[in-house]
């Protein structure tokens, strides 16, 4: 017996059209069904566990809408946007594409870099999107420099130090590290023009994983642009795409495999394989990994320790986008979690775009503002001993669902805190930017880049 437990708007995966959409419970999961007049009936496992799914709501923050928009017309979300009157949330992080060029062509990649069109925009036209970024942002102003992979332009320097002039805060670099790894002049250099961490792409531990995801085994440059940035001192959050059918499984090993390499590594991110850009299936439920099935597998293979209940959405996007945890590495390697379920949502909610920001600016370093001692205690004492450790010895370790054209959802779009900023001044939630339908149609991505393409 299925119970209808909320209504939105979707999009159809055939045609992109606006469809309205019913959520519904059956069998402790929650489905999304829809209708396309022209191509039938779709129904998508959004969600496991309907209690969890419900009890997510408590954590939903106060909007924090932002303070300009670029475009004035209302009530036709997701078909108007750039950011319009009706998005409730502002810009946690901006993701800027500085080519669609890739030294890879992997078999999953939700740019589908190399292909449809070339985008290598001129230094003039990244510094406009820099422009955009400062005009409509607050600060502190987090950028993720994307592709496309940003190191094939030898010019990468040169964009990373002129946004760092022009004021923006934090600048992390989305890379696969091929050429980290290689160059590690050319990586001191990204380093010496100001990049603060990057943000990089880490499938698992064996060679066959990387075949299935980047078409090749890359797992030894993979471990040598880790090496390379231990040795300049650069950060690191893993990137891990996560299937069903290639590395669910080995989640747990990537998690210990990080705190091996703590304090350069500062973070692993998992993102369940999100249908769009370059994928080779048309999705059914069983290839999907939703947010629950990611942390029930943590918490197995870690043994417990990290549980389901050391997750928590960030309140900044919406609910039922992301969860977050944070641990101290202790010395026996294990983790001490610091975040709880059981301490319930963050009592301010107004706050929670800018504390997010922050948090992205200082790479979660707000232990040191959150585990404060007396300066006349004994700081060799057990607790500030561990406060000591914290500060530089923790492990953040999150997830965010990026949406797709089967599972999209309206109000998800318009409670979206990481924005794709475009050549033409408008900035567009990740993912309606890279929602394509099933024959590569996109609302954003193709036609928008395609003005401003090399012919």
């Amino acid at each position: 017996m299925n119970k209808v437990i909320g209504h939105t708007n979707s999009l159809c995966p055939k045609c992109l059209r606006t469809i309205p959409a019913t959520k519904i419970a059956e069998d402790d999961k929650v489905y999304l069904i829809k209708e396309c007049p022209e191509h039938g009936t779709e129904k998508v496992l959004i969600w496991k566990g309907v209690e969890d799914y419900l009890d997510m709501k408590r954590y939903a923050s106060v909007p924090v809408r932002p303070a300009k928009v670029a475009v004035k017309e209302t009530g036709n979300c997701p078909n108007i946007c750039g950011l319009c009157p009706d998005h409730i949330q502002n810009t946690c992080l901006v993701v800027m594409e500085i080519t669609n060029g890739c030294n890879l062509k992997c078999p999953l990649c939700f740019a589908s870099a190399n292909e449809r069109y070339r985008f290598n925009p001129s230094l003039e036209v990244i510094r406009g999107m820099y422009q955009t970024i400062l005009d409509y942002v607050e600060h502190p102003i987090c950028v993720q420099i994307s592709g496309g992979e940003p190191t094939i332009r030898d010019d990468l320097p040169d964009i990373i130090r002129m946004g760092k002039e022009m004021g923006i805060d934090h600048i992390e670099l989305n890379t696969n590290g091929v050429r980290l790894a290689d160059d590690i002049e050319f990586l001191k250099n990204v380093k010496k023009a100001g990049v603060d961490t990057l943000y990089f792409s880490f499938d698992g531990l064996q060679g066959e994983i990387y075949k299935q995801t980047c078409g090749r085994d890359l797992l030894d440059k993979k471990l040598k642009c880790i090496e390379n940035c231990e040795k300049v001192g650069m950060g690191i959050t893993l990137v891990c795409v996560v299937s069903p059918n290639i590395n669910l499984d080995r989640v747990g090993e990537i998690i210990d495999f990080a705190k091996s390499k703590v304090p350069t590594v500062k973070g692993v991110h998992f993102q369940p394989l999100a249908y769009f850009g370059r994928f080779p299936i048309t999705p059914k439920d069983s290839d999907r990994v939703t947010i629950p099935d990611l942390l029930r597998e943590i918490e197995e293979q870690t043994k417990g320790e990290l549980r389901v209940d050391n997750f928590i959405p960030t309140s900044c996007a919406n609910i039922h986008c992301d969860a977050k945890s944070m641990s101290v590495v202790m010395e026996d390697g294990s983790l001490f979690p610091l975040t709880s379920r059981a301490l319930g949502p963050p009592k301010d909610t107004s706050t929670i775009a800018n504390k997010t920001r922050k948090e992205i600016a200082d790479l979660w370093r707000f232990v040191e503002d959150s585990l404060i001692i007396d300066e006349e205690d004994d700081k060799s004492n057990e607790w500030g001993d561990f406060v000591d450790r914290a500060k530089t010895n923790y492990l953040t370790v999150s997830t965010m669902a990026f949406q797709d054209a089967w599972t999209s959802e309206t109000e998800r779009f318009a409670n979206c805190c990481i924005h794709t900023v475009t050549p033409d001044g408008k900035l567009i939630p990740f993912c309606l930017f890279n929602i394509n339908s099933q024959d590569g149609k996109t609302l954003y991505r193709h036609e928008m880049w395609a003005k401003f393409s090399e012919k």
